[in-house]
């Protein structure tokens, strides 16, 4: 080989730039001389210094780092790309720079990787302590946090990851078996409890019409004890059993006083669907009679429980007293609007209580006014109106004009109660 130029890392021989072999490995052609030797050499000198400031820069990168294990990957991809760099240097200064730092990082690797499986090994026991809690709201925030955790911890050894993997997967796996099969054996309970109802209702259907009342009763009290010990149902599930059964037991104890009373039996008369009906609505409608005037949001609260026990128990419409159905409807109206009233006069007046009754009447007189006068007006600006929106999306035209009857109502009582207290001075 006719060498032209010696250089320390490499020559020239030929027109051709050569790196000379480093570290086992042999001579490598990385250029030719376009121009001269020198201005060759220079070149490729340059690209040396390219590599040693590639180097550098990973160093400090390094060290300003949080997480230092990250930078490996690049380090191994920057030493393959420096095998084969074209350019003079001292390549052995710079791969001896690559293996320290590489050990470095993999040094830290290992006492990070050793840290995370004390982590993991703690996630998983405690994962393990909730596979088979059944407060499953809780338990289900507790599990959602772990596999946080889980996800944001980094890897173990390659050899541990596949098993410790497995044994996480396996117990994440366990609870939500477990809480399927709590709730599979819920609905099968459910299911279970539902059909003993029915079953209590159709042994009192068989039994209601007996003529061997005291035998018949003694075994009506144990259905009633026997469906108390069924269990918890919710109430929409189980409603339409209760209606059935409660409405066979009437039907038997109505025949049952009257045997008691001395009745012949073969003069006892069943149940009359419509008495029994008028009896439910009359009860109904002294309950919500008796709120009147009590003012205070548990009247409210109790006028709403009524409203949905007349709803459940009024079920047949040709069984509807109209005269109770108006009587209750308006005692319920009564109730609300004198409740919303006194929420108005209290925000305004909270020592209303304190003062003189006459004042109280006055009050309450002038606010009711006012509240009627608004009514009104919305009343007039909906009947008015081709499309009207109200504010309240609750409106409805009929209801609001009949609760604005029951203030004018309320409001003549009140104008009463104040000519009272007048004559009276």
């Amino acid at each position: 080989m006719n060498i032209t130029y010696e250089h320390p890392y490499g020559y020239i021989s030929e027109g051709k730039v050569f790196l000379k072999g480093y570290m086992d490995t042999p001579d490598r052609e990385i250029g030719v001389v376009k121009e001269t030797n020198e201005a060759a050499i220079q070149y490729f000198e340059k690209r040396f210094q390219d590599a040693e400031k590639k180097v550098a820069d990973l160093e400090k990168m390094i060290e300003s780092a949080e997480n230092k294990g990250s930078f490996l990957m690049k380090l191994i991809h920057l030493r393959t790309y420096l095998q084969e760099f074209k350019g003079l240097g001292d390549f052995p200064v710079l791969f001896a720079k690559l293996h320290e730092l590489e050990t470095f990082l993999k040094g830290l690797i290992n006492i990070n990787r050793q840290r995370n499986l004390e982590i993991k090994n703690q996630i998983i026991q405690e994962l393990a302590s909730l596979v088979d809690d059944t407060n499953w709201k809780e338990t289900g925030i507790k599990i959602d946090e772990l596999k946080t955790r889980w996800i944001k911890t980094g890897a173990v050894e390659d050899h541990l990851q596949a098993k410790i993997e497995e044994e996480f997967a396996s117990h994440i796996k366990a609870y939500y078996n477990n809480k399927k099969e709590f709730f599979k054996n819920k609905a099968d309970e459910l299911k279970d409890r539902l059909n003993k109802y029915r079953i209590l209702v159709d042994k009192a259907s068989i039994l209601k019409l007996s003529e061997d009342f005291e035998a018949t009763a003694h075994a009506f009290k144990q259905l009633q004890n026997d469906w108390k010990a069924v269990g918890k149902v919710p109430q929409k599930k189980v409603e339409r059993y209760w209606e059935r059964f409660k409405k066979i037991n009437n039907e038997f104890f109505f025949r049952y006083k009257q045997y008691k009373e001395g009745v012949p039996v073969e003069q006892i008369k069943p149940l009359d669907p419509v008495e029994q009906a008028r009896a439910i609505q009359e009860k109904l409608c002294k309950k919500a009679e008796s709120l009147i005037g009590v003012n205070t949001d548990e009247s409210s609260n109790q006028a709403k429980d009524l409203l949905v026990a007349w709803k459940n128990e009024v079920t047949n419409p040709k069984y509807l007293d109209k005269n109770l159905a108006n009587r209750f409807r308006y005692a319920c109206d009564r109730i609300f609007e004198e409740s919303y009233l006194m929420r108005v006069v209290l925000r305004k007046y909270p020592d209303f209580y304190k003062k003189p009754t006459l004042d109280q009447f006055r009050i309450k007189t002038s606010f009711l006014r006012e509240l009627i006068r608004k009514d009104e007006q919305e009343v007039n600006v909906a009947e008015s109106a081709q499309e009207y929106k109200p504010e309240h999306k609750s409106f409805n035209l009929a209801t609001q004009k009949r609760k604005i009857q029951v203030k004018q109502i309320m409001l003549e009582e009140f104008d009463g109660e104040l000519k009272k207290i007048y004559n009276n001075k």
